[in-house]
């Protein structure tokens, strides 16, 4: 979900890790793996909940993030299932086949207004949905919960505000929602991880990427784009933080329930990070030398007769393509919890302790930890 350093770096510091994991370790240590770099705002939530580790633990438990290391962004889930690492970013979307539920909510990604809000709805839905923790459990994987990029926008080497402006040009799709969307307006949608889309655009592959306006620094992309076009296309609903089942069942109760009861300040500190970082850059847009664009009326009613009818095409697709049971029913579900966490969400300031403490009050404290993973 961003962009890839260079080779040189990349070797050293697979060599840096190896040397780490070699070593001795007093306690119980987290690897958390992340595909994203170093500098990425969500990997500064990973490494805040390692240090958190520590604190509530007395020591006992502790936590290393391995960012763009250990495991590349598509490698996260085997990884996690064999045992490679512990806890660590995982993308639905890259991965459908194993993961037909989860991205039956992922599909409802433009439906989505903010990434508080989203987060705590798509976290409520999978932690309560008996068949999204059976294909989690089937993957070796323990669910904590999903996170939630800032809204996306759509960023672009040159001003994309009418209809016509889009029509066959290149776009880098976050997911099959994204491309439905882009197909609907008339451009062509491109599917690559979002790490590879700098050098997409510097080369030309692609015209146009659908991100959050976070993305214009942390992954560098102004750099190669000038113009934003602000029209909300949706907030990411296709990642969650999950833990190695073979490793969960190593950890001793206690370091369990430490994992647990952090988890959802985890996840609050990662929509935090990224919510804050996308405020920080819509400020800087003209240091960056960045163009925000309005759209025209004509392409803001397209957006929305695309919505009007996209949530009867996720059904169909679901029930068609990926065997979904009652989708009907779970879309309406899921759609409903994203009005009920819009509401518990609105008006609320980027304060990740307040967001955390609403996630562990309205959904984690309801759960037996002794029961999670099993």
């Amino acid at each position: 979900m961003e962009r890839t350093r260079v080779a040189g770096w990349r070797v050293a510091a697979i060599g840096a890790v190896l040397a780490v994991l070699a070593l001795p370790v007093s306690g119980q240590q987290i690897k958390i793996v992340s595909g994203d770099g170093p500098q990425h705002d969500g990997v500064k939530a990973m490494q805040e909940f390692a240090k958190w580790l520590g604190e509530k633990s007395g020591g006992k438990v502790t936590g290393r993030v391995f960012p763009q290391t250990l495991l590349s962004v598509k490698e996260i889930p085997a990884g996690l299932r064999d045992g490679v690492g512990d806890l660590g970013l995982v993308v639905h979307p890259y991965h459908r086949a194993e993961f037909p539920e989860a991205n039956f909510i992922a599909d409802f990604s433009l439906f989505a207004k903010s990434n508080p809000a989203a987060a705590g709805a798509a976290t409520e839905y999978i932690l309560t949905c008996d068949e999204c923790m059976a294909e989690m459990k089937k993957q070796g994987q323990v669910y904590l919960g999903n996170i939630a990029n800032a809204p996306y926008s759509l960023l672009s080497k040159k001003p994309l505000t009418t209809l016509a402006d889009l029509k066959g040009i290149k776009i880098r799709s976050g997911g099959d929602a994204w491309s439905r969307w882009i197909e609907a307006m008339g451009a062509v949608s491109v599917s690559i991880p979002a790490a590879e889309a700098y050098q997409a655009l510097s080369q030309g592959v692609l015209d146009a990427h659908t991100h959050s306006i976070g993305s214009l620094v942390d992954q560098s992309l102004a750099d190669v784009v000038k113009n934003a076009t602000d029209m909300p296309l949706g907030v990411y609903l296709g990642a969650s933080m999950n833990f190695s089942a073979k490793n969960w069942a190593t950890l001793s109760p206690e370091a369990r329930k430490v994992v647990f009861d952090l988890a959802p300040y985890l996840l609050a500190k990662y929509v935090t990070n990224l919510r804050v970082a996308a405020d920080v850059v819509r400020g800087k847009l003209p240091q960056l030398k960045v163009t925000l664009h309005q759209p025209s009326r004509e392409l803001v009613s397209a957006n929305e007769a695309f919505l009007r009818k996209d949530e009867k095409t996720i059904v169909e697709l679901a029930a068609k393509n990926s065997g979904i049971q009652n989708a009907s029913q779970k879309a309406a579900r899921f759609v409903a919890l994203l009005a009920k966490w819009e509401k518990l969400t609105a008006g609320m300031p980027p304060d990740h302790q307040k967001l955390g403490d609403l996630y562990q009050k309205e959904i984690f404290s309801k759960l037996d930890v002794s029961k999670i993973g099993r």
